[in-house]
């Protein structure tokens, strides 16, 4: 039998290696080539596998993922909400990453992706709408936060046993800022569940903080205080329960009830003033009377008052405050018309001078004529101008319009009466005004005016009753 030849056997051998090693290379150009456009294996965006997808393919499939993605808005183990992508204002473009993927690949490492010794992830930013974002969670929050509750501050207030302490409450109402900042962290970090106990309203101000212990030591020490309000020679205290009442702590400040000192200062106003209010008279000829008020008295200023209290209170020391008044009147001994005065009887058609306590002039006159409208306003009024060579302009009693000369004129309110000479006046006293009377001014003699005029000082109160 005839044997096969060594050199033709090893001949074959490296023949058949040879079409091995073609056939080989031509299965690998050819792998190659089918990912000349396609992704390798192993290659991934945001952990979606795109192997062997086109650039075109894996857009699709990007875009499909993603625009379907949910996000759980979860408190714990519960969740709260769930939301798109499109609710939370959130977009991807993967063309670009697709494409420099595309470019940087090399489709000859093929087989070391394949065999898992390579691969490729890539990220692709989002672009985050935060407005829409931010309307989503201002809504959520307003959901949300009204069956929830609510964080308080450290608060501390009075009652009758002193200063009191309420610890902070913490609630679980969302910060709206919070939510906004968190979900943007976790979406740029590619989680899908959000965890939302952090993004809770806490209190401000807590009992540990070095603000509330340094208030709660100063708050302590005003309630010690004592303050007085004066006015002329009277004096009203603030108490201990005044303090107690005014004296507050909110949103980490010290405060002082203004409307409480208000109502303090208002009710010295109600015993003190004087303006508008009736007084009693002790007249010379009809004893003791009532007189309305007129443009005579004064009163305290409430609020400038006030303010000068609150001020005070804050500085933290004991203070006596001297109420800031307005108008004119007030005497030391306590009394409001004093004992200069001018008095003007209309009933008995008599006008008296008084000057410290005793009688300096008097005389008749004549004043308004009551059954055409002008009797002369009664009230407790005064001297508030004087000028000599005036012309007096109204509209008479007949509705003509007069412009008549005086020498002497001192208006006592503020509708145009006052006293004044009336050289046209025959007679002066009795009833002749109930007839001839004038337009609502006290008419004087001619006689007696440049005395009147001469001793009465501007400011005199004028009682016409």
């Amino acid at each position: 039998m005839e044997g096969v030849s060594p050199v033709n056997s090893k001949k074959k051998l490296t023949v058949g290696i040879a079409a091995a090693v073609v056939i080989l290379a031509g299965i690998y150009g050819g792998v190659a080539v089918h990912y000349s456009h396609r992704y390798l294996p192993h290659t991934n965006v945001l952990g979606v596998k795109i192997s062997g997808q086109t650039e075109a393919e894996a857009n699709r499939t990007l875009t499909k993922r993603f625009s379907a993605l949910k996000y759980k808005l979860n408190d714990g183990k519960k969740t709260v909400a769930t939301a798109s992508g499109t609710d939370l204002g959130i977009r991807r473009s993967f063309t670009k990453t697709l494409s420099s993927l595309d470019q940087q690949q090399n489709q000859w490492a093929w087989l070391g992706h394949a065999l898992g010794l390579g691969g490729t992830s890539a990220k692709v930013d989002p672009v985050i709408n935060t407005k829409q974002l931010h309307a989503y969670t201002k809504a959520l929050a307003t959901k949300e936060n009204g069956h929830r509750r609510a964080s308080k501050d450290a608060n501390m207030s009075f009652n009758k046993s002193g200063l009191q302490v309420s610890k902070e409450v913490y609630g679980n109402q969302f910060d709206v800022n919070k939510l906004d900042s968190t979900i943007v962290r976790a979406i740029r970090a590619d989680k899908q569940t959000v965890q939302l106990n952090q993004t809770y309203i806490k209190p401000a101000v807590t009992t540990r903080s070095a603000q509330f212990t340094k208030a709660k030591t100063q708050l302590a020490k005003l309630a010690q205080e004592t303050g007085r309000v004066t006015v002329e020679n009277h004096s009203e205290t603030i108490t201990k329960d005044d303090l107690y009442q005014w004296l507050g702590y909110n949103h980490g400040a010290i405060t002082v009830d203004a409307n409480g000192v208000k109502n303090f200062v208002k009710s010295m106003g109600a015993k003190y003033d004087t303006y508008g209010k009736e007084r009693t008279f002790n007249s010379t000829k009809r004893g003791t009377v009532k007189v309305p008020g007129g443009t005579y008295g004064w009163s305290i200023q409430q609020t400038r008052t006030a303010d000068e209290v609150v001020k005070h209170i804050k500085a933290g020391k004991d203070f006596t405050v001297k109420a800031i008044t307005s108008g004119s009147g007030y005497h030391a001994d306590g009394t409001d018309i004093g004992n200069t005065y001018v008095e003007v009887d209309l009933q008995n058609q008599h006008e008296y001078y008084y000057k410290d306590g005793k009688l300096a002039l008097d005389s008749d006159i004549v004043s308004g004529k009551p059954s055409a409208g002008d009797a002369s306003p009664v009230g407790v009024d005064f001297v508030w101008s004087k000028q000599t060579n005036a012309t007096l302009r109204g509209v008479g009693q007949s509705g003509e319009n007069y412009a008549t000369p005086v020498k002497y004129w001192m208006p006592i309110d503020y509708t145009g009466v006052g006293l004044h000479d009336a050289p046209w006046q025959p007679k002066f006293g009795g009833d002749w005004y109930l007839s001839h009377g004038s337009n609502g001014c006290i008419n004087n003699p001619p006689s007696f005016m440049p005395k009147l005029y001469a001793a009465v000082a501007v400011g005199t109160p004028v009682i016409v009753f």
